[in-house]
C-alpha cells in the first residue's frame, strides 16, 4: 500500500512573509490519516476583504467567482480523469476586516458590518450559496458541512466582540455550521499566526472535520452553557462550561499568562476588580473584590486582554482550555533552526535576512521547555465571548445549545 505523499507549498510571487496556508495543514492531515487518498484541496480566499466583499450578492465586487471558478477547474479535472468529484466540507475563515469596519459593504457607497446580527446574517447566506453552488457543479446530493472558526486576537475590537459572537452563535444555531475554535492559542507574529500556527490551525480543523465527519461527533468548541451568581456569595459569578474534553486547565505554557487568564467583570457597566479566578468541575468560579449587584457582563478574551509579563499584545487571548488528546501528525518547528553550516533551515524574508523568526513566546512543555519537534497540541481553547446576567436575574443560560449537549455539572 503506497504511503500518501503530503501536499507542498509553493511560494507566492508576492509573498512578505513565507507561511503555508492552514489549508494544507488541514489537507495534508485528512490525506495522512488515510481517510481519503486523492484529494484536491483549493483556497479561493482574498486577503484584507470583509465579507460583504466576498458575498455572491455584491454589487462592488466579483471575488465569490474566484470560488465558483476554482470548483468548476475542480470538475473539469475530474472528468479528465473519468473521475467522480464530491465536496464534503467548505472552510471559512475570516471576519478580521469587518471587526476593523475596513472595505465596502454589499452596494457601492456602503460600509462593512461590525453588528453582530447582520455579520451572523451574512454568513449564513454566504454558506448556503457556496453549498447550493458546489452541489450544483459536482451533482452531488449532500451538502457540505461549512467548517468555519472564530477570528479575534489582535483584531478584536469592542467590548461585545459581535463579529466572533456572530460566528459563534451561527454555529450553535445550524447544525451544518461547525466552529473549530479560535487561533489565540497559535504562534503569530504581530497579530498574523506565524508558519507554525497556521500549520497548526490546519490541523485543529483537520481534527474538527474527522471528528465530526468521520466519527460522526457532534463537535462543539468549549465555551459557556450558562452564567449564574452565587447565592451564598455575592461577589462570585459562576460559568458553566460545555467541555469538549474535561479537567478544565488554566493554561499559561501553550500561550503567555494573559491578566485573570483572560476574564473580565463588569457590574452594572463599572469594571470589576478579579480577586481569584478557580476550576470546579466543568465550571470556572470568578471572584471579585466587591458584591456583584444589578447588571453583570463577562467577557472572555477581549479587547483588554494584556500578557502579565509575556512582551507583544495579548489583546483577544485568554488562558481556559479543555485537555482534549487527538494527536496531532505535524511537530512544532524552531524557524531558526541553523544546519551543520550554520545556515538557516527555514528561509526568511530577503529584506531582513538575519531576523528571527521566533514568535515572542513559544508553547512549552510541563516542564517549560519549548516543544521544538514535538507534536501540536490540539486542546480546545475557549471560545471569546461576552454573556450578561440581567438585573433581577439569578443566570442566563447560553440558547441552542441542546440538552445532549450538555455535561453533568459538577460545580463546587
Amino acid at each position: 500500500q503506497k504511503t500518501p505523499n503530503p501536499l507542498v507549498g509553493k511560494q507566492a510571487k508576492s509573498a512578505a512573509d513565507i507561511i503555508e496556508s492552514p489549508l494544507l495543514g488541514t489537507a495534508n492531515h485528512i490525506q495522512l490519516k488515510r481517510l481519503h487518498p486523492n484529494i484536491i484541496a483549493t483556497s479561493s480566499g482574498t486577503s484584507g476583504k470583509p465579507i460583504e466583499d466576498l458575498s455572491k450578492e455584491s454589487e462592488v465586487s466579483t471575488l465569490y467567482g474566484d470560488y465558483t471558478n476554482a470548483i468548476k477547474s475542480a470538475y473539469k479535472i475530474a472528468r479528465h480523469f473519468n473521475s467522480t468529484i464530491t465536496c464534503p466540507a467548505l472552510f471559512w475563515l475570516q471576519g478580521e476586516w469587518n471587526y476593523q469596519g475596513y472595505g465596502s459593504g454589499l452596494t457601492s457607497g456602503s460600509k462593512s458590518t461590525f453588528d453582530k446580527n447582520e455579520y451572523k446574517a451574512l454568513q449564513v447566506t454566504l454558506k448556503n450559496n457556496m453549498q447550493n453552488d458546489v452541489k450544483a457543479v459536482y451533482g452531488q446530493t449532500t451538502t457540505p458541512v461549512f467548517i468555519t472558526y472564530q477570528c479575534g486576537s489582535q483584531y478584536t475590537k469592542g467590548k461585545e466582540l459581535t463579529i466572533g459572537m456572530a460566528q459563534l452563535e451561527a454555529s450553535n444555531e445550524y447544525d451544518d455550521i461547525v466552529c473549530t475554535g479560535p487561533v489565540y492559542p497559535m504562534t503569530d507574529v504581530g497579530g498574523h499566526l506565524d508558519a507554525n500556527g497556521y500549520r497548526w490551525y490546519g490541523e485543529m480543523l483537520g481534527k474538527v472535520y474527522y471528528k465530526t465527519q468521520i466519527l460522526g461527533e457532534n463537535f462543539k468548541p468549549l465555551q459557556p452553557l450558562e452564567l449564574s451568581r452565587d447565592n451564598a456569595d455575592p461577589k462570585k459569578v459562576i460559568i458553566k462550561f460545555l467541555v469538549p474534553k474535561l479537567p478544565l486547565v488554566l493554561d499559561d505554557k501553550t500561550l503567555g499568562k494573559i491578566t485573570d487568564y483572560g476574564f473580565e467583570v463588569y457590574n452594572n457597566t463599572a469594571r470589576q476588580t478579579i480577586s481569584n479566578v478557580s476550576i470546579s468541575g466543568d465550571c470556572v468560579i470568578l471572584t471579585c473584590a466587591q458584591n456583584l449587584t444589578g447588571k453583570i457582563e463577562v467577557v472572555y478574551a477581549g479587547v483588554n486582554a494584556a500578557y502579565v509579563s509575556t512582551s507583544g499584545n495579548g489583546r483577544g487571548s485568554g488562558n481556559l482550555r479543555d485537555s482534549d488528546d487527538y494527536p496531532a501528525i505535524f511537530t512544532y518547528q524552531d524557524l531558526d533552526k541553523k544546519d551543520e553550516n550554520g545556515n538557516y533551515v527555514y528561509p526568511r524574508n530577503a529584506n531582513d535576512a538575519s531576523a528571527t523568526l521566533r514568535p515572542a513566546f513559544e508553547p512549552k512543555d510541563t516542564t517549560g521547555n519549548v516543544i521544538y519537534d514535538k507534536p501540536y497540541p490540539l486542546y480546545n481553547f475557549s471560545v471569546s465571548f461576552y454573556y450578561a446576567i440581567p438585573d433581577g436575574e439569578q443566570k442566563y443560560t447560553v440558547p441552542n445549545l441542546t440538552s445532549n449537549q450538555t455535561l453533568i455539572s459538577n460545580c463546587g
